[in-house]
């Protein structure tokens, strides 16, 4: 339409995945008569399918990216069209604002477009503004929706996906209606298990039944989504969620769920989670069943579960590391990325997390501004880490080796995973100092097998993995070169110590120790935790770095840390002089609950180095028990109800009655007192069985106590005789708490703090339970007592009810 609308200058198509810009190019290529690489093109990483006589060109976000980056501008482009918004990528929403400012300044004339099937229009037109609004209702056919919540436990197992999957096929394929079956499952794993049981049952005999998800190969994803052929499975990941139309899909069965990636900036990791989807994302999925024909949609959850998904998913701004980002805009003179156009404000601790790892990498100065190095490292398609990586290795004569390790973090890995593949361990040599030369020597058999998938496989190389490192590196290869920088021949073996001095400077906020000998797992710097992988090069390392920690949901929820390297406390000291810090005396230990003498050499909060020898100061072991209760992480037995009473008599009444100007009880005073518990102790089993109260009693002189009996005392004797126990709370009023049947005749409530305070009372039923909570007793006489004897005086006959 924009085509033939006479827009001048070239059309781009903006799409979330590599597989729908390629789909989609072929699809409207045929629909206007021409081949791909004519008047409709696509350019994804690793394939530019266009031509000078190209006018319509599909793109993924990250290529737009790119091109923003090399012509901000965008001088040689008519419209740009953001499809299937709706998935909130974060370059999406970086290149639309762009976009717009644009608009704004030097190109009045570039027309946006921003769609989908589901999109949020709240909030986005007002960004947009002024904008036209147009909604196509309906779909060419009608999907039915069903709910089948089957999952829970058979016997003591719990239900597998893969198996709630195998059922509900077996039941869909037996309907005559029933098409291309699309089933979405949340990652590889599961796709693969649920292909395993369907391909070994008798019914699916006569039915192909494909995978479908991004690491395929284009032939293999090509031949999910083919037209004709026998009815088929297929079995995919979110990637056939949108865009896509496979014709022939008459029934859609969806497990719910995605495996999403986010990064926690407060505990500086990724995280790769199964979660279940928004309520959109559902919507995407049913409608690829009434693509062509009437259809049916099989959600495997309960309808009322469905009601409580949120409606939309959560944009990427919210959910993944800044730090690439924030620098791609520092180097298009955005100053003030907080003050930048976005369409969803990220999180201040995050942007505040990202600048502080972009100054750690030097692309940022101590003000935030931009340095010379991280304009360079803008340049590089990488995440800031691997463009500082490559800037180390050219200082230490090693950027092959640098950009092969940028290269193979990129995609899926070199290795197969899995219960039948050897792994990693098979490419391992004792000499090696980091994980990546065993994933080059991988690298290595894979070309010489020129990547056939078979030859591969059976030394327990992922061939398309290997192919994806092969064309990053030559793409990262190109792009130094023409900046002349030197790119001798990859020689992992002879320039370890360079290489890990390289990682160093790129991954020094991830140096991590293991916790001993017999154990894998690790300190991080940060103060966070993780396991190494078992078949790691660095096991015997005194330090490492992790160019991964993900913390990923299995059986378990662990944080891995993977594809590290060995580094040197002399590169630690020569890269971060000033970060290093010694100390020598008194530490608690964790795993004994005692306090040692120590000796502790420490990169900023990790601790590198520890040597153990002689006694502790009796001061400082009393004080650093103390804080340790004071925490709540020991308890102490007699740090009781009574404790808690005392502490809040003197509280409440110092606050009551100034006028006694009694001393006060803060978390300080509080530290004050352990210590004075703890005093001669060096360990958690000398203090827990230990008196309190003896050292509260000398906090107060004998008058100060005296005042303190008298006016916030322990009990109180009611106008009936009748004596009460007085409850005490901090900054809360003070209770008591009687039977209805022990306040006969009691018609005032005792007073204390010299009549400032009047006491509540907790109105008890026969059963000990509060009837009523009240400060005023003729009330509860007058209108709460006939409506309780009303309500329990025939449950309760045995008790006096006047």
């Amino acid at each position: 339409m924009l085509l033939d609308g006479g827009v001048k200058g070239l059309i781009v198509v903006v799409q979330p995945r590599r597989i729908a810009a390629r789909m989609l190019a072929r699809h409207v290529a045929a629909l206007r008569g021409g081949a791909v690489g004519g008047e409709i093109g696509f350019v994804v990483r690793f394939e530019n399918n266009m031509s000078s006589q190209t006018r319509v060109v599909f793109v993924t976000d990250g290529v737009l990216q790119r091109w923003l980056q090399d012509d901000p501008t965008l001088a040689k482009v008519g419209s740009v069209v953001f499809d299937e918004f709706h998935e909130r990528r974060i370059a999406s929403d970086v290149a639309l604002a762009k976009c717009l400012n644009l608009q704004d300044g030097k190109r009045p004339d570039l027309k946006i477009v921003v769609m989908s099937a589901t999109l949020e229009v709240a909030g986005l037109k007002e960004y947009l503004a002024p904008c036209d609004v147009l909604e196509a209702k309906g779909r060419a056919y009608p999907v039915a929706i069903s709910y089948h919540p089957t999952g829970g436990q058979r016997g003591r197992q719990e239900v597998k996906i893969w198996d709630r999957v195998a059922a509900v096929v077996r039941e869909e394929i037996s309907r005559e209606e029933a098409g291309h079956v699309l089933v979405f499952l949340p990652g590889v794993h599961e796709i693969r298990r649920s292909i395993e049981l369907i391909k070994r049952a008798s019914w699916s005999r006569g039915w192909d039944v494909c995978p479908l998800y991004s690491g395929l190969s284009a032939k293999q994803q090509d031949a999910a989504v083919a037209l004709g052929g026998n009815p088929r499975i297929i079995v995919s990941t979110n990637v056939a969620e949108t865009s896509l139309t496979i014709d022939g899909v008459r029934t859609v069965i969806d497990s719910g769920l995605a495996r999403v990636a986010r990064y926690d900036a407060v505990r500086g990791l990724d995280t790769l989670m199964i979660e279940k989807i928004s309520r959109a994302s559902a919507d995407q999925r049913a409608g690829r069943a009434g693509r062509t024909a009437p259809g049916r949609c099989v959600r495997l959850w309960s309808e009322s579960d469905h009601g409580r998904r949120p409606a939309f998913d959560l944009p990427e701004i919210s959910r993944v590391d800044l730090a690439e980002v924030i620098l791609s805009l520092k180097s298009t003179g955005v100053v003030d990325v907080r003050g930048f156009r976005w369409l969803d404000i990220p999180d201040p601790h995050a942007v505040d997390v990202a600048e502080k790892l972009l100054k750690q990498l030097r692309a940022l100065d101590t003000e935030g501004k931009i340095t010379p190095d991280g304009k360079i490292m803008a340049r590089f398609s990488l995440h800031p880490r691997y463009a500082r990586l490559l800037l180390a290795g050219k200082k230490s004569d090693c950027v092959a080796e640098a950009g092969f390790i940028a290269a193979a973090v990129q995609g899926e890995g070199v290795f197969l995973r899995g219960r039948d593949s050897r792994g990693r361990e098979d490419f391992t040599e004792p000499s090696d100092t980091h994980d990546f030369i065993a994933e080059w020597r991988a690298y290595q058999v894979a070309c010489d097998m020129d990547f056939d998938p078979r030859r591969c496989g059976q030394s327990g190389i992922l061939a398309r993995g290997a192919r994806e490192v092969h064309q990053s590196l030559k793409q990262l290869k190109s792009a130094v070169s023409r900046w002349g920088w030197s790119w001798r021949s990859v020689d992992f073996e002879n320039k370890q110590e360079a290489v890990n001095r390289a990682m160093l400077a790129a991954f020094s906020d991830r140096l991590a120790v293991r916790l001993g000998a017999a154990t894998l797992a690790c300190r991080v710097v940060g103060g966070r935790r993780g396991k190494l992988n078992s078949h790691s090069s660095v096991k015997g390392a005194q330090a490492f770095v992790a160019t991964e920690i993900t913390e990923v949901e299995g059986r378990e929820v662990v944080v891995y840390l993977n594809r590290c390297a060995e580094i040197s406390l002399d590169d630690l000291r020569m890269l971060f002089p000033d970060e290093f810090r010694e100390h020598e005396g008194a530490i608690y230990d964790e795993p004994t609950r005692r306090v040692v003498n120590r000796r502790e050499l420490c990169f900023r909060d990790l601790v590198i180095e520890s040597k153990e020898g002689g006694e502790p100061p009796m001061a400082d072991a009393a004080r650093l028990l103390a804080e340790r209760v004071a925490c709540g992480e020991l308890k102490m037995k007699y740090w009781d109800q009574g404790v808690e009473r005392w502490i809040a008599r003197l509280v409440n009444l110092r606050h009551w009655m100034p006028e006694m100007e009694l001393p006060s009880f803060n978390e300080d005073d509080k530290l004050m007192v352990l210590e004075e518990v703890c005093q001669g102790a060096k360990s958690y089993k000398d203090i827990k069985n230990r008196k309190i109260m003896p050292v509260l009693n000398k906090w107060l002189s004998a008058a100060q106590q005296a005042v303190l009996d008298a006016y916030a005392p322990l009990e109180v004797t009611l106008s009936n005789g009748r004596k009460a126990k007085v409850r005490y709370t901090r900054d809360a009023a003070p209770w008591i708490a009687l039977k209805m049947q022990h306040l006969y005749d009691v018609h005032e409530l005792p007073e204390i703090a010299q009549g400032n305070v009047k006491l509540i009372i907790h109105i008890l039923a026969p059963n000990q339970r509060p009837w009523q909570v009240t400060d005023d007793i003729k009330g509860f006489w007058e209108n709460g007592y006939p409506q309780m004897k009303k309500d329990l005086a025939g449950r309760y006959p045995k008790h006096e009810w006047r």
